[in-house]
């Protein structure tokens, strides 16, 4: 089991119903289901559900159901918590901007964009509540945890989040990005770029 999925399981209580949109081999549905919290394994993939739900011990799938749907279509209105991981920032802004319903907890993994993707859900009404930086195989991945509300965020919190639960990955992901931005700044002389240096070599002195 990956570390990225035992993160996500974190932020689960068992109160909340899940869905996991994009569920590859339901990995997540099936640690839900050993601690007997419900979920739904959704993908737009009928072979990949039909192949998750032959993995899955029998006496575990009477926590999971298992739908074939684009986004959030065929999700029971019974469910409050998202998971959108393994998926780009603008994928995740369609899922929930074709949803006809607000979600108690939004969990993602952005691949990408994660400025973009704190902005614009914020037009979704929904806003930070936690973050946490996870390294897997040498790799840093950001769960963000969404939940209804508005904010305001500073160019701080919006490049580099809010409410971190992990800063010593934190830091290290900063300089690994401060790193790679300057070498992008060197060739392109991008403001956009420049400002984003400024942000996190500002937040760097901080630790």
């Amino acid at each position: 089991m990956n570390k990225r999925i035992e993160r996500i399981v974190s932020y689960i209580s068992s109160k909340d119903s899940v869905a996991d949109i994009g569920c590859d081999q339901a990995f997540l549905s099936e640690l839900l289901a050993k601690k007997e919290i419900y979920s739904v394994a959704s993908d737009i993939k009928e072979n990949i559900v039909l192949s998750a739900k032959k993995r899955i011990n029998n006496d575990l799938r009477k926590y999971i159901s298992f739908v074939v749907g684009d986004g959030t279509e065929n999700i029971p209105d019974k469910i409050d918590t998202l998971v959108l991981s393994g998926m780009g920032a603008y994928t995740i802004l369609k899922i929930l901007g074709n949803s006809k319903k607000q979600y108690k907890k939004v969990i993602t993994i952005s691949n990408n964009n994660h400025d973009i993707l704190r902005e614009k859900m914020l037009k979704l009404k929904y806003t930070v509540s936690k973050e946490e930086i996870i390294l897997e195989k040498g790799k840093y991945y950001n769960l963000i945890l969404f939940v209804p509300g508005e904010s305001k965020y500073s160019k701080e919190e919006l490049l580099i989040g809010k409410n971190h639960q992990n800063t010593e990955l934190l830091r290290e992901k900063l300089e690994k990005d401060l790193n790679k931005y300057n070498k992008i700044y060197e060739l392109s002389q991008n403001k956009k770029i420049l400002n984003n240096i400024n942000v996190i070599e500002k937040k760097l002195m901080n630790y």
